[in-house]
């Protein structure tokens, strides 16, 4: 069963799958869900384009999303432009080049949003273990997030293992990019990789720029005498539909370490709660994902339905407008389907984790100040009983001074006598 918890009230009754049940006391379990997230200790969050609207990034498959923005004259949907076969003929490379152009000047120019800075909340707090983003703009990096892909080496025999020459934010990057980035773009024939921003004036023309590698090469070979091997075209390094992912082994291997932990050594900590935001989950790898960290967080147990009054039921939270299609495919998946916007909803949790620490710093501090009064009072306690040693010894030596000067006088008056 998931529970249906809506963050503004709705008037609308459609029909939902079986399995949904709505909440019956929305405040309540929605400060459930809250207190879930601040109580969970290795978060990961799958998110994808709903996080960045508000960013001034376009979405895809909204009514007035980027599909529907840059449907060409040959092509049957936006969607065409996303799929492998783009490279097929010049005036679709072409339309590709030009929308990139374009994204990656809305992604240059576009700020982190609520959610956004909510992660980098969870991530200073030490909360957030990793986060898998769908979006290509790469804001998470602007709000301070580590950001990127690992190398790894050895993977002969099924075997994985971190290349130890990268710094630890390289090797554990908190946000892994499972789409590929707008930073880069890479050579179709050598593979190197070059900063997309140093070729933008010729993808503004929708002319895919020549490979400096590929050139370079070509030239060397020319004066050497030797016979071309081509320049290669360079390609924007994002994942289209209908093609390999460059680096999917390496984020097969994150995903897998981060749901059932590293099959070396003691190995790191697995995840305990899931969040996905913002996304509607129509990727097949993105779904094969989702269901693997929700069977790691479950237990590989089915679920049951959260109970408001134990936050630590909910494993699973879906952040949405829309509940995934087909519904039936998510049976069992996710505990909770907050029905809201994803902003809205990093309000409240920001609100929430501010106000936890303040408490906390409030405490603190009381408690600092109640060590520090007792010490006083400690301090105070031992200079009473050094005084009243002091008074006591005071005492004694004048004792001891009277009952010395009676005894010289007795001696004194001894040998006057003796002396007569």
């Amino acid at each position: 069963m998931t529970l249906l918890v809506p963050l503004e009230p709705s008037t609308s009754s459609a029909p939902g799958p079986s399995f949904l049940r709505h909440s019956k006391s929305p405040d309540t379990d929605l400060e459930a869900v809250v207190k879930a997230i601040i109580k969970a200790k290795r978060i990961v969050v799958i998110c994808g384009a709903g996080i960045s609207v508000q960013a001034g990034i376009p979405a895809f498959r909204s009514p007035e999303g980027l599909f529907k923005s840059v449907k060409g004259d040959n092509l049957v949907s936006g969607k065409d432009l996303f799929d492998a076969s783009v490279f097929t003929s010049e005036h679709s490379t072409s339309l590709f080049c030009q929308m990139i152009a374009q994204l990656s000047e809305l992604s240059k120019a576009a700020e982190p949003t609520t959610f956004h800075r909510l992660l980098r909340t969870l991530d200073d707090s030490g909360k957030l273990l990793r986060v898998y983003t769908q979006n290509i703009d790469s804001i998470e990096r602007k709000c301070g997030l580590s950001f990127g892909i690992p190398a790894f080496k050895d993977r002969y025999k099924g075997k994985y293992r971190l290349n130890s020459k990268l710094s630890s934010a390289q090797i554990l990057p908190r946000c892994v990019p499972l789409h590929g980035t707008l930073e880069l773009v890479h050579c179709q024939l050598c593979n190197h990789s070059f900063p997309l921003e140093d070729h933008l004036p010729s993808l503004t023309q929708g002319l895919p720029p020549q490979c400096p590698e590929c050139t370079m090469s070509d030239q060397c070979r020319e004066l050497a005498g030797k016979r071309s091997r081509g320049v290669g075209r360079l390609r924007p390094s994002v994942v289209l539909y209908n093609e390999v992912h460059r680096d999917g082994e390496d984020v097969g291997e994150i995903i897998r370490e981060d749901s059932t932990g590293s099959s070396t050594g003691k190995g790191r900590s697995v995840a305990d709660l899931l969040l996905v935001v913002g996304t509607s989950l129509r990727v097949l790898g993105t779904k094969r994902m989702v269901r693997e960290f929700a069977k790691a967080v479950h237990g590989r147990r089915p679920s049951s339905c959260p109970s408001p009054a134990d936050p630590s039921a909910i494993k699973t939270v879906y952040l949405n407008l829309e509940f995934p299609v087909p519904a039936r495919d998510w049976n069992g998946v996710f505990d909770v389907w907050l029905r809201g916007d994803a902003q809205e909803f990093a309000v409240l949790l920001d609100q929430e984790i501010r106000r936890r620490q303040c408490l906390t710093q409030r405490k603190r501090r009381a408690k600092e100040g109640s060590s520090y009064d007792e010490q006083s009072q400690a301090r105070e306690k031992e200079c009473q009983v050094s005084l009243s040693r002091l008074s006591i010894l005071r005492t004694c030596l004048q004792r001891n001074c009277i009952f010395a000067y009676q005894l010289v006088t007795r001696r004194n008056f001894v040998k006057e006598i003796h002396s007569q």
